[in-house]
């Protein structure tokens, strides 16, 4: 069956071969926000062959639309539903042929309405018009004739041109004019203690996602590829060739003729086999950064963990040091020099230290046995009471926008809006209090204060004003059901309504999250199991677990989180983030 999506070919232009073949789905809501960060890294004066068929144009986001103008189109910007679209033309460059196909039919009042639906063309006519909903367009016929590139290549390097003449989406690395360099000279961090820590970057089969993930660790200070290993799940030719091009050193895990019982077994297998082969690779190590390859790293990452550092070995109950925050949304991230201390997950770039590896390498579970690595690696056996550091604002940006785990609706709910820190060197705040005892003194000084807020509302938690927005007299405490520590349902419903990570439990300290919601401090307890449970005043409601109905209904109201919390300020950074609510619109509301 055919599916509905713009498909997509990228062809050379000196040969006409096929470098990319992809199909793009914009009948489901947020499943392509990745679209425009790979059109805009390919190379100049290639030939682009598009078509939109079927009912791609349900949830095209205006921010390709405008992306698809931007490169000459002329239909793109009112693309109906169902709409037929075919384009061919360079990258960057002119249009050679482009057709469109418009299945609605205009009727009058007069006409029988059966079936019709009521539909705003904004652009094509004025006001509302009735169209059938249950037509498809005609078939498009476009017929192009394209000129190939006769003359030689516009790469001066020998090694660059053989690898851009076959692949492409690398953005300056493949660019005629001002290439990217090939090498990055090791900058060296000031008052640097992680000079010896080396980085492995865990990786598959996303070439792409590779190369930015490595140009943005080899040119921040502290990068330096001789403390740089990538380890590959399986031989792809495309990733050695690139890694072999950047002269960076890396290891192949070959698991072919190998079978698991599942795609997280697998991925937890070659998790295990890259922290071996890290650890081996650099003997003399102690500590180590791990990383993913569709990571992005801030300016100050490794100056992040330069200063922390040093807390793996000073305080037993703090396991990794991890450079993302979980619950570090756009609206809920605002301090970059605070630091928290949170029961999560390793993952998404953060610190282990050798002893912790050797402790979990002999007991890593089978890859027979079907688990997810992170999950068991933050369980409360494994884990035993310890925490992990983690900052107010992520020092790493997640850029993978699908995978084993991750599909489109949960990379634009929880990952597109995830700021990082934009500047090389931030000095940490009370670094030194983050040890165990002198976290809880200055918490308990902070709750047992004068200044504190009680909220106290039996009000639904989704209605928009339930949390006040930039209070800034004082911390607010509220209290949810909560009665241990994986006792989730409450968390699910409350995290749905304020926007922030909600799948599962993560990122509390001992029952009690904490962030900072448009600049109004919150302290969120769960009640009865956290041991800070004994400050609420007998007054005080306590946020009740979820009926059926909003356990079925708060996955919808997860989808609108990037509607619902905005920050005009900062989302003109990132012009292609998805704002809009999909089509047709959830029918759900706490309002």
């Amino acid at each position: 069956m055919e599916k509905a999506g713009l498909y997509f070919v990228l062809l050379n232009q000196y040969d006409g071969s096929v470098i990319m073949n992809k199909v793009f789905n914009f009948h489901e809501y947020a499943y392509n926000v990745g679209v425009p960060s790979l059109f805009t890294s390919l190379s100049s004066g290639r030939i682009m062959v598009l078509a939109v068929k079927l009912d791609a144009g349900l949830n095209m986001p205006q921010g390709v639309r405008q992306l698809l103008q931007e490169f000459g189109s002329r239909w793109a910007h009112h693309l109906h539903f169902r709409s037929y679209l075919a384009w061919v033309l360079t990258s960057r460059g002119p249009t050679l042929g482009e057709g469109n196909v418009d299945p609605y039919e205009i009727t009058t009042e007069n006409e029988d309405v059966d079936n019709l639906e009521t539909w705003t063309n904004e652009g094509r006519r004025d006001g509302p018009v009735k169209v059938q909903s249950n037509i498809f367009a005609s078939p498009v016929y476009l017929e192009v004739t394209v000129p190939l590139v006769i003359e030689g290549d516009c790469w001066g390097e020998r090694e660059r041109a053989v690898f851009c003449r076959s692949h492409d989406g690398y953005g300056d690395l493949c660019h005629c004019q001002h290439p990217a360099p090939l090498t990055y000279h090791p900058h060296q961090l000031e008052n640097t203690v992680i000079d010896n820590v080396p980085v492995v970057i865990v990786a598959s089969s996303r070439p792409q996602e590779l190369y930015r993930c490595l140009v943005t660790v080899l040119r921040q200070e502290g990068g330096d590829v001789s403390r740089v290993l990538v380890l590959l799940d399986g031989y792809n030719t495309e990733l050695i060739a690139l890694l072999q091009l950047l002269g960076v050193k890396y290891q192949v895990n070959n698991m072919e003729g190998r079978t698991f019982i599942s795609r997280s077994a697998r991925i937890s297998h070659h998790y295990r086999f890259s922290l071996h082969a890290l650890f081996n690779s650099f003997p003399n190590a102690s500590k180590a950064i791990v990383l993913e390859e569709d990571l992005l790293v801030s300016p100050d990452f490794f100056s992040y963990f330069n200063q922390t550092s040093w807390l793996l070995e000073a305080d037993p109950s703090i396991f990794c040091i991890s450079a993302w925050n979980d619950l570090g949304a756009l609206h809920t991230a605002t301090h970059p020099s605070r630091l928290y201390r949170v029961e999560t997950h390793a993952g998404y770039g953060w610190m282990l230290t050798r002893e912790l590896f050797d402790f979990i390498y002999p007991i890593w579970p089978s890859p027979y046995k079907n688990h997810d690595w992170d999950i068991w690696l933050r369980s409360p056996n494994l884990r035993a009471g310890r925490e992990c550091v983690v900052p107010d604002v992520s020092r790493t940006f997640h850029n993978g926008m699908m995978g084993t785990h991750i599909k489109g609706v949960m990379t634009h709910s929880h990952f597109t809006a995830h700021p990082v820190t934009a500047v090389p060197a931030i000095p940490l705040h009370n670094v030194h209090r983050m040890k165990l005892d002198e976290y809880e003194e200055d918490l308990y000084h902070t709750l047992e204060g004068d200044t504190v807020y009680f909220l106290n509302s039996t009000h639904h938690p989704c209605t928009e004003s339930y949390i006040p927005r930039n209070f800034t007299a004082g911390p607010v405490v509220l209290f949810i059901s909560m009665t241990s520590d994986n006792d989730y349902p409450t968390w699910l419903k409350f995290g749905a309504c304020l926007g922030v990570w909600n799948i599962d439990i993560r990122s509390h300290h001992r029952g009690m999250f904490r962030f900072t919601f448009y600049n109004t401090e919150l302290f969120i307890i769960g009640y009865p199991f956290s041991d800070y449970s004994y400050l609420k005043p007998s007054w005080v409601h306590v946020i009740k677990r979820p009926t059926e109905w909003e356990m079925g209904v708060m996955g919808i109201r997860v989808t609108e989180n990037r509607w619902r919390y905005r920050r005009p300020e900062l989302e003109v950074l990132s012009p292609y983030l998805l704002t809009e609510r999909s089509t047709p619109k959830p029918a759900f509301t706490f309002m």
